[in-house]
């Protein structure tokens, strides 16, 4: 069976109430595209019944695929990324948030345009804490990592899955958007990034928290001079 041109991995945590209507958007905005497509469904420590309410889903739909991973939306990521067959891969949030179209408006740019990275820049958010936070987080980031990125956990963004061995992302938790920040900015790629507005949470509850902040600030600290890190770049600079 041929490859699909695109993979989307959704990480999904506890939202058996929901996601069944946001695949429906997903499938509904993919049939009207030319582009082939499998959309990767991973479960992440859920307490719901989401893991039942997508396997359902995947019997009656085939290009839907379930996995399970550890909990943490970057496992999650990384899990959903090593299944992946598409040409290119994509991945964001399952929430709802973020308009549907959005994947395949990045699916066009990256593959006219030959960017490295196609990704979202969020123009609004659901309240102003977050907007604020939000401006605290990637002002942090950009300063650690020196990316040009304005929004560096701004998803969905797209790239080709030829990219995943050479990125090694390792981060289990939301950090893993700033580890792809500071890796692509070492490696020189050509970003993109498109102003997405944020859409009314669907359901559920946001999983940022003041763990997060703290889990956030620590891994800035941490993470450029991690043991794996180091060996990475010092891999980059040989090549």
């Amino acid at each position: 069976m041929k490859a699909p041109d695109l993979s989307l991995v959704l990480p999904i945590h506890n939202q058996g109430s929901f996601i069944a209507g946001v695949l429906d958007d997903f499938r509904g905005i993919f049939a009207k595209e030319k582009f082939s497509y499998e959309i990767i469904c991973v479960e992440n420590g859920s307490k719901d019944d989401t893991l039942a309410v997508l396997r359902e889903y995947a019997q009656k739909h085939k290009r839907i695929v379930v996995t399970v991973s550890k909990q943490g939306y970057g496992a999650a990521v990384i899990h959903g990324l090593a299944k992946a067959k598409g040409t290119y891969v994509c991945y964001m949030p399952s929430d709802g948030q973020l308009e549907a179209h959005l994947v395949p408006q990045e699916f066009k740019l990256i593959t006219q345009k030959h960017y490295d990275l196609v990704k979202i820049k969020r123009v609004t958010r659901e309240n102003w804490q977050r907007f604020v936070q939000s401006k605290v987080f990637n002002l942090l980031g950009r300063i650690v990592t020196q990316t040009k990125i304005k929004d560096i956990n701004g998803s969905p963004r797209i790239f080709l899955r030829t990219w995943l061995p050479i990125l090694r992302l390792e981060s289990p938790d939301s950090f893993i958007d700033t580890e792809m920040a500071l890796k692509t900015r070492i490696l020189n790629w050509k970003i993109v990034e498109i102003p997405a507005p944020t859409l009314p949470r669907v359901a559920g509850e946001s999983t940022v928290s003041y763990k997060t902040v703290f889990e956030f600030i620590k891994n800035l600290i941490n993470f450029p001079n991690k043991p794996s890190m180091v060996a990475w770049k010092n891999k980059q600079a040989r090549v």
